[in-house]
């Protein structure tokens, strides 16, 4: 018998990635950064956790994430 994934274990690897996609481009868009420069400056890798790296600070990288997972467990 298959087991369901319950809400409880989290959100799924895809439904994070989704979100995190999701949040990237909405503050790329907040900040007016065109979308090829945004690309040039963060090549994120969205199957991982924001990180801080050389364009973005520790706190902004937390609160990506913090937003990506919010995005990823709403239903």
């Amino acid at each position: 018998m298959a087991r369901r994934k319950t809400r409880a274990s989290g959100p799924s690897d895809e439904a994070l990635r989704l979100a995190r996609t999701i949040v990237y481009y909405e503050a790329c868009l907040d900040s007016e950064v065109p979308h090829e420069t945004a690309r040039k400056l963060w090549a994120h890798d969205m199957t991982t956790p924001f990180a801080a790296g050389e364009h973005i600070s520790t706190d902004a990288a937390r609160l990506l994430e913090e937003r990506a997972h919010k995005e990823a467990a709403q239903p």
